[in-house]
Order: C-alpha cells, then structure tokens, then sequence
C-alpha cells in the first residue's frame, strides 16, 4: 500500500514540476497575438496531459490512474477556456490512443474533469466568490468524488468497484491537496483571479 501511495506521489510532483515549468514560461514571454497565446498555452497543457498519461498508476491491464484530471479540472477554472477546450482533446486524443479497457472511461474522465471546473468557474464568477483556500480544497474534494463515481460505473467487467475501493484514499488524501497547490499557483500569476468565460 506505501508503495502504491508513493505513485500517487510521484504523478502528483511531476504534475506541479511541469505546471510550475509551464506557469514560468507563459508568465515570462510575449506572445505576438492573443490567438498565439491560447494555441501556445493549449497544446502545452496537452502535452503535460500527455507527459502524466505516459507515466500512469497501473490497476489492471488497461486500467490506470494519474493526476490528468486534477491538472484539467484546475486549469478549467483558472485558463481561458479556449485553452482547455484543446489541451483537453489532445489529453482524451492520447488517452484513448493508448486504448485497453479503461480507454474511453478514461476519455470520460477528461470531460468529467474539465465539466467540474468550468461549473465551479461560472459559480465564482456568477457571484463574485473569492476562491479562497478552503474553497480551493473542497472543490479538488468534489473533482476527485466526481471521478470516482464515474469510474464506479463506467469502468467494463465489474471492474469499478473494486477499482474505486483500491484508489478512493490515496485520490480523497492526496489529489485534493495538489488540487489547492496546483489552483494557489495559478491564482499567484492570475491578478484578477478565476476570470470569465469571454
């Protein structure tokens, strides 16, 4: 189980190394065009989406885990949509390329992921909520419930309850803490905090 929970761990420090990477260099350079920008910033997050995916947590043959819907989820509430819209696809794009049977439950996750955050992006706008902290924590509290009941019921082969109970403390402990990291190190490059949908 410490070994298992260690891989939690590991997928989660190359989540916030890549985003720090990736906060720095679009924080640091001038884009010829907002256009640019968002192309720029869209595949970027798709391939830290990919570079998580290539280094997932195996459960069963086909069926693995990582930090790829903690990633979209924050970056949904915090980054131009336009930008999420395409790093989500080219995350779902590789996840099911990499097939086996959690492919498309695995593409579910991607949409689930990004859903949450764009719903909880229209409530803080909607009315003028600051994302304080211990909102931060609770929304990566109802990403990970959110994906946890979808895996319950879409993974094949009766498969996803016995895939929940194997994943459900390290994902209810862990992933909500680098969720509230990962949402306090966007809000720290971000003035005016989440910004709208424009």
């Amino acid at each position: 189980m410490s070994t298992f929970f260690l891989d939690f761990v590991f997928s989660s420090l190359i989540l916030l190394a890549l985003v720090s990477v990736y906060e720095f260099a679009t924080t640091n350079v001038k884009f010829p065009s907002n256009t640019i920008e968002i192309w720029v910033s869209g595949i970027a997050i798709g391939l830290i989406s990919v570079a998580i995916l290539s280094n997932p947590i195996n459960l069963y043959k086909g069926i693995f885990v990582d930090a790829r819907w903690v990633l979209l989820s924050c970056c949904a509430v915090f980054l131009n949509w336009r930008i999420v819209v395409i790093g989500g696809i080219i995350c779902a794009s590789y996840r099911y390329y990499q097939g086996g049977a959690g492919g498309v439950p695995g593409v579910y996750t991607v949409i689930v992921s990004i859903l949450m955050g764009l719903a909880w992006r229209y409530v803080l706008v909607k009315y003028e909520i600051t994302f304080k902290l211990y909102l931060q924590y609770i929304f990566g509290i109802t990403v990970e419930l959110a994906i946890l009941g979808l895996l319950y019921v879409v993974l094949p082969g009766g498969k996803g309850p016995v895939v929940v109970s194997n994943i459900a403390i390290p994902l209810l402990v862990l992933f909500p803490v680098v969720s509230t990291i990962l949402s306090l190190l966007f809000q720290q490059h971000r003035k005016d905090g989440v910004e709208g949908f424009s």
